[in-house]
């Protein structure tokens, strides 16, 4: 342990709950100082703890931290919340703290605070408060700690009592004692939880189990973000974990495309999304350990695609496998990437540089038209996002490359398609209707979306592939299409500006009709059955 000054925390927090807090945090560490009153911090904390019991209104603790970051810019914030909360963690991510954690346990609590204090981020938030009780950890928090010494013994003594009056085998004076002092047990008890009840809130308890097997903490955030340190390696390190989560080898395709990657069968589909995460990883190693890599940047980035394909082509199944071909054994692999036309290019795929430049060179994430640090939970989840869409998008253009090489070598087929798609039947039904959408996406949904100024993502939610649509500016990639693209743009704007006028036309032909059918023809109606009726009047008078 560093000899010193012991490290100084100022913690934010309920009279009580801070006493209980800076006990078992100091407990055992002695280099933690919990300050619990401002007024007796001694020049400026290494880190702010700020426990809250109620999450209902973000911009009051928004501006509580501002007003923390304006009197001590240099201390980390950590955010402790309870276990319910009315806020998303999209919102709780725009608090602008280094830290923010749910429902922690002790041990927990003090790891990150340590992880805070090296500099790092730890984000671990809840969308949903429901949680399974075969993943809840079998460590203590403190709310269980202070609450188990009082109510285990209450519990025992009603346990008692209450098989003693079940019995009723006592007379009526003992009875009565027993049925007072039942009371007074369950008066304490309520007493008891009044008193520690938010800290149960805070930190919750653990649920024990038959099945202890399965105790553990996987999944229990749905935002689970650790970041130990600002460097280019950990950075990617906790990108790469939230991407290979992502990837599970059950993942539904519930968009109405990527047909072609889920032409291949799944053991094979599962291995190439896996291997070109794999490939991308090494890109990145390899360019962080360049010394000049600003300047090389836009010269490798010309040439990443092509390589990245050709390496996944020749990783993501056995190099060693062969197949007979016109009588000769052929390595799979090889022929792949002989065959295939690795250049092709996805105009709906975003440049590679917005993933790589921030990473490598510490730059600002572009995000709603702000930048915000690479180290910002949300800048990382805003990566994640990127790097699925290539993925998904890159293994797309890869398994069409794989079925072009099915068809030339029916072999093939067995090998890595579908088993339906052994069929050469129903293998060109298939091409065909992949390249009759591709004609479609390219020749009339492209321009629609440039002009809209949309882009079509890919994205893995709840072990499902979604489409999610983007706002951003297209103008430049509007400019560079060919003239029938051009067309279907330009109908679409001739369709916005002949609408006002076509609808205004329409209104005053409806108002035309109207004002025809009441003031002429319903009149005119009108005039006729008053006469038929008052010749009916006169007639009938007469007779």
């Amino acid at each position: 342990m560093i000899e010193g000054r012991p490290k100084q925390i100022l913690m934010i927090a309920p009279s009580l709950l801070g006493e209980s807090l800076a006990l078992q945090l100091t407990s055992q560490d002695n280099n933690l100082e919990i300050i619990l009153d401002k007024k007796n911090i001694i020049g400026f904390p290494k880190l702010i703890l700020f426990c809250l019991e109620e999450v209902e209104i973000s911009n009051s603790i928004k501006l509580e931290i501002f007003k923390l970051k304006e009197k001590w810019d240099q201390a980390p914030i950590l955010i402790v919340i309870p276990k319910s909360i009315k806020l998303s963690s999209a919102d709780l991510m725009t608090f602008g703290s280094e830290g923010i954690i749910q429902d922690p346990t002790i041990e927990l609590l003090r790891d990150t605070i340590n992880i805070l204090l090296g500099g790092g981020r730890v984000f671990k938030i809840n969308n949903e408060s429901n949680y399974n009780a075969d993943s809840m950890s079998n460590s203590y928090g403190l709310g269980h700690w202070l609450l188990t010494s009082g109510i285990s013994q209450i519990n025992k003594d009603l346990h008692t009592i209450n098989h003693i009056i079940a019995k009723k085998s006592i007379n009526t004076f003992y009875l009565l004692i027993l049925i007072g002092r039942r009371r007074e047990l369950l008066t304490a008890k309520k007493l008891i939880i009044w008193l520690w009840g938010p800290l149960e809130v805070l930190i919750e308890s653990p649920i024990k189990t038959n099945n202890k097997k399965n105790i553990n903490l996987i999944n229990k955030y749905s935002t689970d973000i650790t970041i130990k340190n600002p460097s280019t390696n950990e950075l990617w390190n906790a990108i790469h974990k939230r991407v290979k989560e992502r990837l599970q080898d059950d993942l539904t395709n519930s968009t109405d495309e990527l047909k072609a990657l889920y032409s291949l069968n799944k053991s094979k589909r599962n291995n190439l999304l896996k291997t070109l995460l794999q490939e991308f990883s090494i890109v990145i190693k390899k360019l962080d350990s360049k010394n000049n890599r600003k300047e090389e940047l836009e010269e490798i980035l010309e040439s990443i695609n092509p390589e990245l394909r050709s390496n996944t082509l020749r990783n993501f199944i056995d190099s060693y496998d062969r197949l007979q071909k016109n009588g000769d054994d052929v390595f799979i692999s090889d022929f792949l990437v002989n065959n295939a036309e690795l250049g092709i290019l996805d105009d709906e795929l975003p440049s590679i540089a917005l993933i790589i430049d921030p990473i490598l060179n510490n730059k600002p994430v572009l995000i709603d038209g702000e930048y915000l640090s690479i180290e910002d939970p949300r800048s990382i989840i805003q990566l994640e996002t990127l790097i699925l869409n290539w993925i998904f998008r890159t293994a797309e253009i890869v398994s069409e490359e794989i079925i072009s090489s099915c068809s030339e070598w029916p072999e093939l087929r067995k090998y890595f398609l579908n088993k339906e798609l052994v069929s050469t039947r129903e293998l060109e039904r298939k091409r065909n209707h992949i390249n009759t959408n591709n004609q479609l996406q390219n020749l009339f949904k492209k321009p629609v979306r440039l002009y809209e100024s949309k882009r079509l993502y890919y994205t893995v939610k709840n072990n499902k592939i979604e489409k999610i649509i983007i706002l951003e500016p297209r103008d430049d990639e509007l400019k560079k299409l060919d003239w029938a693209q051009r067309q279907i743009a330009f109908i679409i704007e001739l369709r916005d500006a002949l609408a006002p006028q076509v609808q205004a036309i329409i209104q005053y032909l409806g108002d035309l009709i109207v004002l025809i059918l009441t003031k002429v023809v319903g009149r005119s109606i009108g005039l006729i059955g008053r006469g038929i009726a008052q010749g009916m009047g006169r007639n009938l008078s007469k007779g």
